[in-house]
């Protein structure tokens, strides 16, 4: 499992295409009208990870929960999400809880993961290798 993390526009997905030689077809997005609370882990690259998370926290579920019982769908994958965790803390209740999800999932993915990249102004820094 590979995790890659950055601000937004920060260049992480072109990263992933052209470090391990991948096109469009290898990507799942996640869109930010999520449907689904399931992840499609037909694709190597899962892609806007945030906007699932959203999701949990909207309908008040434990994404974290959900990766622990699923991590095995997840071994093989390339991780692509938002740092939601820089800046004002968020005035709405529901922003507040959608940034320590991320946070706390980024932790639960970390920790699984072989690698983890930091992306910032489309240059990699290796947290974990």
């Amino acid at each position: 499992m590979i995790l890659v993390f950055g601000g937004a526009y920060s260049g992480k997905l072109n990263f992933v295409l052209e470090k391990y030689n991948l096109n469009k077809k290898d990507i799942i997005t996640i869109n930010e009208e999520v449907d689904n609370l399931e992840i499609n882990a037909s694709k190597k690259v899962i892609y806007k990870l945030h906007n699932l998370t959203y999701k949990y926290a909207l309908d008040n579920k434990d994404i974290v929960k959900y990766f622990r019982e699923n991590i095995s769908l997840f071994k093989d994958k390339i991780i692509i999400c938002d740092d939601i965790s820089e800046g004002i803390v968020p005035l709405k209740k529901e922003d507040r809880v959608w940034r320590e999800t991320t946070g706390k999932l980024l932790q639960e993915i970390s920790k699984e993961a072989n690698e983890v990249y930091r992306l910032f102004c489309g240059i990699p820094m290796v947290i974990k290798k």
